[in-house]
């Protein structure tokens, strides 16, 4: 076959306007298909389902025989509506249909349930042998005439033998934190201020202050906070707790902070509470395993062995090691007949989170020496990133970013079977159709171009 153009065409022009001419019937054939697919749509929840009674009998037909939501149905589903379990089969089950009082996409939705299938009758069926305890999920979808709307209202019901009830949903979790200030350590007779952290801010409830199990104080939380006062703490080691216990248990659990190890020391005999980082103690040298000295308040990690030398004691004194704010307990030190804790092997408990601590050397009498070793725990930040990290040989900087995303649901309706799927579910994504379409229509139109040179070469066409 030979294909002539008219007499004033210009070749290479005549093979553009071909190549161009296929092109635009490609994409434009890819920008209808794209246009007709149906928009993605992810099947979900629309909202809560609620009854206007919270328990009954699985038997009673209806076993829900008003519903109620808090939105309206989609626009396009708003003509019927159908309640539906969840069966561990797989699927739902219809329990009950009505059109009274549609359409239901004006507003909150409440319906009465006209009789239909009890709840025992749907489960039994998928159940045919033993218990049926357990939490099922009952499902109320918006329907046009033909056909289920993808989303659903929910909510869940816990079945106990013969009977029903709502469950509740999930009460949220809390953490407590407990600080101590002054840290670590007081003189007989201070106060010491304990503040304790709620989370999340708005749990409401009382936060339990205690010295073991001796009760401290209440406190109500205020904007997730608590705080406590006290000058009773005697001479000696303690261990001080914070317990949350919820206003509303339904809402939020209770919670308990770590123990944090305080010691109450004869008045006048403990360093101030904030030493000066700067300033090494005369009676107190630490160093690595090795005998190297180590600077002041220095930054150990967890599971470190390091040598402590206290000095200051009465001659073979018993000492006691705590280490403030952990739970780890240490074994006594006994002085020397100088009064010197020689080489005391301290590890650095595995894990222990970062922040500032106070290992507390004290010797275990009235007015007795106190010694503290101050370390940190945590490691300083790596360097910034070389700026070629991130640029390519012409200077630009690299990127990029992936996506992706699912849907689909199954559908269909089988009241003869005793069972109702979901709604069908719309194609997942039109913008990789139309990525996918796009790139197939620039391949064939480079299939084209290759077609009229190779062609023109072998003197198959002629313009």
């Amino acid at each position: 076959m030979r294909i002539t153009a008219p007499p004033n065409a210009r070749p290479g022009s005549s093979a553009v306007t071909a190549l161009l001419l296929c092109c635009s019937l490609l994409l434009a054939a890819a920008a209808v298909v794209v246009g007709l697919a149906p928009q993605a749509r992810a099947e979900g929840e629309l909202g809560e389902l609620t009854f206007t009674t919270t328990s009954g009998k699985i038997a009673d037909n209806p076993t829900f025989p008003k519903v109620g939501t808090d939105a309206a149905c989609p626009a396009d589903f708003g003509a019927q509506l159908q309640v539906s379990v969840v069966v561990p089969s797989g699927g739902t089950a219809l329990l009950g249909r009505t059109t009274a009082g549609a359409p239901y996409d004006q507003g909150p939705v409440t319906a009465d349930i006209p009789t239909g299938t009890s709840l025992e009758g749907r489960l039994r069926a998928a159940i045919p042998d033993g218990s049926l305890d357990g939490t099922y999920e009952i499902r109320l979808f918006c329907r046009n005439a033909t056909n289920f709307g993808p989303e659903y209202f929910t909510t869940q019901v816990q079945v106990t033998g013969d009977s029903w009830a709502v469950k509740a949903a999930a009460a949220t979790p809390t953490t407590t934190d407990l600080t101590a200030t002054p840290a670590g350590t007081a003189p007989v007779g201070a106060e010491v201020t304990l503040k304790a952290a709620v989370t999340p801010g708005d749990a409401a409830g009382k936060v339990t202050f205690l010295d073991g199990t001796t009760v401290l104080g209440a406190v109500d939380v205020a904007t997730g906070g608590a705080e406590l006062k006290t000058s009773a703490l005697t001479l000696g080691a303690h261990s001080l707790t914070a317990k949350f216990a919820p206003t509303d248990p339904a809402l939020f659990d209770p919670s308990e902070s770590q123990a944090a190890n305080y010691t109450i020391t004869e008045a006048g005999s403990s360093p101030p509470p904030d030493p000066d980082p700067t300033d090494e103690p005369a009676d107190l040298d630490v160093t690595d395993e090795d005998g190297t000295p180590l600077d002041v308040n220095p930054t150990l990690t967890a599971g470190q062995k390091v040598l402590v030398t206290a000095r200051g004691y009465t001659k073979d004194a018993k000492v006691k090691v705590v280490l403030t704010n952990s739970e780890e307990t240490f074994p006594d030190a006994t002085a020397d007949a100088e009064g010197t804790v020689a080489d005391y092997e301290f590890t650095v408990p595995d894990p222990l989170a970062d922040g500032s601590y106070t290992l507390t050397l004290t010797e275990d009498k009235a007015e007795g020496h106190l010694v503290e070793f101050v370390f940190s725990i945590g490691e300083a930040p790596g360097p910034d990133p070389s700026p070629s990290d991130s640029q390519g040989a012409d200077g630009g900087v690299d990127g990029g970013s992936t996506g992706g995303s699912d849907g689909g649901a199954t559908g269909g309706s089988g009241d003869s079977g005793g069972g109702d799927g979901g709604g069908t579910g719309p194609l997942a994504s039109t913008g990789s159709s139309a990525l996918t379409l796009g790139l197939a229509a620039l391949s064939l139109c480079g299939l084209g171009a290759l077609f009229v040179v190779r062609a023109r070469r072998g003197d198959l066409l002629k313009f």
